[in-house]
Protein backbone atom coordinates (compact mmCIF):
# COMPACT_ATOMS: atom_id res chain seq x y z
CA UNK A 1 0.00 0.00 0.00
CA UNK A 2 2.69 2.71 0.90
CA UNK A 3 4.63 1.92 -2.35
CA UNK A 4 1.33 2.55 -4.27
CA UNK A 5 0.75 5.87 -2.59
CA UNK A 6 4.32 7.01 -2.98
CA UNK A 7 3.91 5.98 -6.88
CA UNK A 8 0.82 8.00 -7.00
CA UNK A 9 2.54 11.52 -5.65
CA UNK A 10 5.35 11.04 -7.81
CA UNK A 11 3.01 10.73 -10.41
CA UNK A 12 0.84 13.15 -9.41
CA UNK A 13 3.49 15.83 -9.16
CA UNK A 14 4.92 14.97 -12.82
CA UNK A 15 1.23 15.11 -14.08
CA UNK A 16 1.03 18.88 -12.40
CA UNK A 17 4.25 19.46 -13.49
CA UNK A 18 2.89 18.81 -17.40
CA UNK A 19 0.11 20.90 -16.82
CA UNK A 20 2.17 23.91 -15.60
CA UNK A 21 4.01 23.75 -18.34
CA UNK A 22 1.65 24.69 -20.82
CA UNK A 23 -1.39 23.38 -23.40
CA UNK A 24 1.79 22.32 -25.99
CA UNK A 25 3.89 20.97 -23.35
CA UNK A 26 0.89 18.60 -21.81
CA UNK A 27 -0.28 17.75 -25.27
CA UNK A 28 3.59 16.40 -26.02
CA UNK A 29 3.66 14.92 -22.64
CA UNK A 30 0.08 12.70 -23.61
CA UNK A 31 1.66 11.83 -27.01
CA UNK A 32 4.44 10.05 -24.76
CA UNK A 33 1.88 8.24 -22.71
CA UNK A 34 0.07 6.94 -25.63
CA UNK A 35 3.16 5.78 -27.35
CA UNK A 36 3.78 4.15 -23.98
CA UNK A 37 0.10 2.63 -23.69
CA UNK A 38 0.97 1.15 -27.42
CA UNK A 39 4.18 -0.28 -26.74
CA UNK A 40 2.68 -1.81 -23.59
CA UNK A 41 -0.17 -3.31 -25.49
CA UNK A 42 1.44 -4.57 -28.61
CA UNK A 43 4.01 -6.53 -26.07
CA UNK A 44 0.49 -8.10 -24.63
CA UNK A 45 -0.99 -8.65 -28.03
CA UNK A 46 1.44 -9.91 -30.41
CA UNK A 47 4.61 -11.43 -30.95
CA UNK A 48 5.51 -10.16 -34.50
CA UNK A 49 7.37 -6.94 -35.08
CA UNK A 50 5.27 -7.04 -38.94
CA UNK A 51 2.11 -6.34 -36.69
CA UNK A 52 3.87 -4.20 -34.05
CA UNK A 53 5.20 -1.98 -36.97
CA UNK A 54 1.82 -1.72 -38.50
CA UNK A 55 0.38 -0.26 -35.43
CA UNK A 56 2.84 2.28 -34.83
CA UNK A 57 2.38 3.40 -38.45
CA UNK A 58 -1.32 3.05 -37.30
CA UNK A 59 -0.82 5.51 -34.45
CA UNK A 60 1.15 8.00 -36.03
CA UNK A 61 -1.45 7.76 -39.05
CA UNK A 62 -4.59 8.80 -36.37
CA UNK A 63 -2.37 11.61 -34.67
CA UNK A 64 -1.54 13.52 -37.76
CA UNK A 65 -5.22 13.00 -37.92
CA UNK A 66 -6.15 14.31 -35.06
CA UNK A 67 -3.79 17.16 -35.47
CA UNK A 68 -5.05 18.49 -38.94
CA UNK A 69 -8.43 18.21 -37.51
CA UNK A 70 -9.25 15.39 -40.22
CA UNK A 71 -9.72 12.03 -37.86
CA UNK A 72 -12.27 9.82 -40.95
CA UNK A 73 -9.50 10.28 -42.89
CA UNK A 74 -6.87 9.12 -40.54
CA UNK A 75 -8.90 6.35 -39.95
CA UNK A 76 -9.64 5.21 -43.44
CA UNK A 77 -5.97 5.07 -43.84
CA UNK A 78 -5.45 3.39 -40.96
CA UNK A 79 -7.04 0.70 -42.65
CA UNK A 80 -5.58 0.90 -45.55
CA UNK A 81 -2.52 0.27 -43.85
CA UNK A 82 -3.61 -3.18 -42.12
CA UNK A 83 -5.29 -4.28 -45.91
CA UNK A 84 -1.29 -3.68 -46.96
CA UNK A 85 0.23 -5.79 -44.73
CA UNK A 86 -1.88 -8.17 -44.70
CA UNK A 87 -1.41 -8.55 -48.62
CA UNK A 88 1.91 -8.40 -48.37
CA UNK A 89 2.56 -10.32 -45.47
CA UNK A 90 -0.11 -12.87 -46.04
CA UNK A 91 1.01 -15.97 -44.51
CA UNK A 92 3.60 -14.82 -42.15
CA UNK A 93 1.09 -12.81 -39.92
CA UNK A 94 -2.23 -13.85 -38.38
CA UNK A 95 -4.88 -10.96 -39.90
CA UNK A 96 -6.72 -11.32 -36.01
CA UNK A 97 -3.40 -10.24 -34.19
CA UNK A 98 -3.32 -7.61 -36.85
CA UNK A 99 -6.60 -6.22 -36.92
CA UNK A 100 -6.85 -6.48 -33.02
CA UNK A 101 -3.66 -4.34 -32.75
CA UNK A 102 -5.32 -1.89 -35.52
CA UNK A 103 -8.25 -1.39 -33.46
CA UNK A 104 -6.71 -1.19 -30.09
CA UNK A 105 -4.22 1.36 -31.66
CA UNK A 106 -7.35 3.35 -32.58
CA UNK A 107 -9.40 3.23 -29.51
CA UNK A 108 -5.82 4.14 -27.37
CA UNK A 109 -4.81 7.03 -29.77
CA UNK A 110 -8.32 8.29 -30.34
CA UNK A 111 -10.12 8.29 -26.83
CA UNK A 112 -6.74 9.80 -25.09
CA UNK A 113 -6.34 12.94 -27.32
CA UNK A 114 -9.63 14.03 -25.58
CA UNK A 115 -7.34 14.80 -23.05
CA UNK A 116 -5.44 17.52 -24.66
CA UNK A 117 -8.32 18.42 -26.62
CA UNK A 118 -10.77 19.26 -23.22
CA UNK A 119 -7.73 21.26 -21.63
CA UNK A 120 -7.34 23.23 -24.62
CA UNK A 121 -11.67 23.53 -25.56
CA UNK A 122 -13.12 23.72 -22.21
CA UNK A 123 -9.99 24.31 -19.81
CA UNK A 124 -8.29 22.94 -17.09
CA UNK A 125 -10.90 22.29 -14.55
CA UNK A 126 -13.19 20.39 -16.97
CA UNK A 127 -10.26 17.95 -18.35
CA UNK A 128 -9.58 17.41 -14.71
CA UNK A 129 -12.63 15.93 -14.36
CA UNK A 130 -11.76 12.91 -16.25
CA UNK A 131 -9.19 12.10 -14.18
CA UNK A 132 -11.30 12.50 -10.75
CA UNK A 133 -13.84 10.60 -12.04
CA UNK A 134 -11.24 7.56 -13.22
CA UNK A 135 -9.63 7.51 -10.39
CA UNK A 136 -11.75 8.61 -7.73
CA UNK A 137 -14.22 5.79 -8.97
CA UNK A 138 -11.47 2.88 -8.80
CA UNK A 139 -10.34 4.29 -5.65
CA UNK A 140 -13.91 4.33 -4.16
CA UNK A 141 -14.95 0.89 -5.75
CA UNK A 142 -11.71 -0.52 -3.89
CA UNK A 143 -12.63 0.89 -0.44
CA UNK A 144 -16.71 -0.05 -1.10
CA UNK A 145 -15.88 -3.54 -2.04
CA UNK A 146 -12.57 -4.07 0.96
CA UNK A 147 -15.62 -3.01 3.70
CA UNK A 148 -19.39 -4.23 1.53
CA UNK A 149 -18.08 -6.43 -0.91
CA UNK A 150 -20.07 -9.83 -1.04
CA UNK A 151 -21.27 -10.27 -4.64
CA UNK A 152 -18.50 -10.93 -7.48
CA UNK A 153 -19.47 -8.82 -10.28
CA UNK A 154 -17.72 -10.50 -13.26
CA UNK A 155 -15.74 -12.85 -11.89
CA UNK A 156 -13.88 -14.32 -14.66
CA UNK A 157 -12.46 -11.19 -15.80
CA UNK A 158 -11.81 -9.50 -12.39
CA UNK A 159 -12.17 -11.97 -9.54
CA UNK A 160 -11.91 -9.09 -6.55
CA UNK A 161 -14.56 -6.84 -8.06
CA UNK A 162 -17.36 -6.92 -6.58
CA UNK A 163 -21.41 -5.20 -7.02
CA UNK A 164 -21.33 -3.72 -3.94
CA UNK A 165 -18.13 -2.05 -4.75
CA UNK A 166 -19.05 -0.58 -8.18
CA UNK A 167 -22.50 0.84 -6.48
CA UNK A 168 -20.60 2.00 -4.19
CA UNK A 169 -18.44 3.46 -6.90
CA UNK A 170 -20.83 5.40 -8.90
CA UNK A 171 -22.55 6.60 -5.86
CA UNK A 172 -19.15 8.06 -4.27
CA UNK A 173 -18.35 9.42 -8.06
CA UNK A 174 -21.33 11.48 -8.73
CA UNK A 175 -20.98 13.09 -5.15
CA UNK A 176 -17.56 13.81 -5.49
CA UNK A 177 -17.99 15.71 -8.64
CA UNK A 178 -20.74 17.62 -7.01
CA UNK A 179 -18.02 18.39 -4.36
CA UNK A 180 -15.17 19.27 -6.53
CA UNK A 181 -17.64 21.69 -8.25
CA UNK A 182 -18.91 23.20 -5.02
CA UNK A 183 -15.06 23.73 -3.74
CA UNK A 184 -14.37 25.46 -7.31
CA UNK A 185 -17.17 27.72 -6.69
CA UNK A 186 -16.18 28.77 -3.43
CA UNK A 187 -12.48 28.92 -4.38
CA UNK A 188 -13.96 31.55 -7.21
CA UNK A 189 -12.80 29.57 -10.18
CA UNK A 190 -14.33 29.72 -13.40
CA UNK A 191 -16.01 26.63 -13.83
CA UNK A 192 -19.66 26.34 -14.02
CA UNK A 193 -22.43 28.35 -12.31
CA UNK A 194 -23.07 26.19 -9.16
CA UNK A 195 -27.13 26.25 -9.62
CA UNK A 196 -29.31 23.66 -9.12
CA UNK A 197 -29.15 22.64 -12.45
CA UNK A 198 -26.05 22.77 -12.73
CA UNK A 199 -25.20 20.85 -10.02
CA UNK A 200 -27.42 17.67 -11.33
CA UNK A 201 -25.89 17.46 -14.38
CA UNK A 202 -22.03 17.14 -12.90
CA UNK A 203 -23.65 14.86 -10.63
CA UNK A 204 -25.13 12.86 -14.18
CA UNK A 205 -21.72 13.50 -15.50
CA UNK A 206 -20.31 11.49 -12.70
CA UNK A 207 -23.06 9.14 -12.57
CA UNK A 208 -22.92 7.72 -16.15
CA UNK A 209 -18.58 7.78 -16.43
CA UNK A 210 -18.20 6.17 -12.85
CA UNK A 211 -20.20 3.15 -15.04
CA UNK A 212 -18.14 3.28 -18.18
CA UNK A 213 -14.98 3.73 -16.11
CA UNK A 214 -15.16 0.78 -14.62
CA UNK A 215 -16.46 -0.94 -17.96
CA UNK A 216 -13.04 0.16 -19.13
CA UNK A 217 -10.95 -0.94 -16.37
CA UNK A 218 -12.92 -4.17 -17.18
CA UNK A 219 -11.83 -4.31 -20.54
CA UNK A 220 -8.28 -3.85 -20.25
CA UNK A 221 -8.29 -6.77 -17.60
CA UNK A 222 -9.89 -9.14 -20.07
CA UNK A 223 -7.14 -8.50 -22.65
CA UNK A 224 -4.53 -9.06 -20.06
CA UNK A 225 -6.26 -12.36 -19.10
CA UNK A 226 -6.45 -13.36 -22.44
CA UNK A 227 -2.67 -12.65 -22.87
CA UNK A 228 -1.72 -14.10 -19.51
CA UNK A 229 -0.16 -11.19 -17.57
CA UNK A 230 -0.93 -9.84 -14.40
CA UNK A 231 0.10 -6.31 -15.54
CA UNK A 232 0.45 -4.30 -18.70
CA UNK A 233 3.98 -3.34 -17.36
CA UNK A 234 6.63 -2.43 -14.30
CA UNK A 235 6.71 1.56 -14.63
CA UNK A 236 4.59 2.00 -11.76
CA UNK A 237 5.42 0.43 -8.60
CA UNK A 238 2.29 -1.20 -7.11
CA UNK A 239 0.29 0.31 -10.25
CA UNK A 240 1.88 -1.16 -13.13
CA UNK A 241 2.07 0.02 -16.29
CA UNK A 242 0.53 3.14 -18.12
CA UNK A 243 -2.01 1.16 -19.73
CA UNK A 244 -3.06 -0.16 -16.18
CA UNK A 245 -3.20 3.31 -14.53
CA UNK A 246 -5.10 4.52 -17.59
CA UNK A 247 -7.15 2.15 -18.89
CA UNK A 248 -10.49 4.22 -17.07
CA UNK A 249 -9.05 7.33 -18.34
CA UNK A 250 -8.78 6.28 -21.62
CA UNK A 251 -12.63 4.98 -22.10
CA UNK A 252 -13.85 7.91 -20.27
CA UNK A 253 -12.47 10.61 -22.10
CA UNK A 254 -14.24 11.52 -24.76
CA UNK A 255 -17.34 10.21 -22.79
CA UNK A 256 -16.88 13.41 -20.44
CA UNK A 257 -16.22 15.48 -22.89
CA UNK A 258 -19.48 15.11 -24.83
CA UNK A 259 -21.52 14.72 -21.72
CA UNK A 260 -20.12 18.75 -20.75
CA UNK A 261 -20.62 19.91 -24.09
CA UNK A 262 -24.14 18.29 -24.28
CA UNK A 263 -25.13 19.72 -20.55
CA UNK A 264 -23.50 22.70 -21.82
CA UNK A 265 -21.75 23.22 -18.97
CA UNK A 266 -18.72 24.97 -20.09
CA UNK A 267 -18.87 28.35 -19.06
Amino acid sequence: MLTRIITAIVSLIVFIGLIAAGETVFAIGVGIIIFCMLYETFTAMTKSIAVKISGYITGAVVTLGIVFANVEMAVALSIIVAMVFLIFLHGKIKYTELFSVQLMTIYITLFMSYIPKMYIEMGLPFMALIFIIAWGSDTAAYFCGTFFGKHKLIPKVSPKKTVEGSLGAVICTALLCVLYTFILDKCGVAFITATPDAYIKIAAVGFFASILSQLGDLAASAIKRDAGIKDYGKIFPGHGGFMDRFDSVLYISPVVYYLCAIFALAV
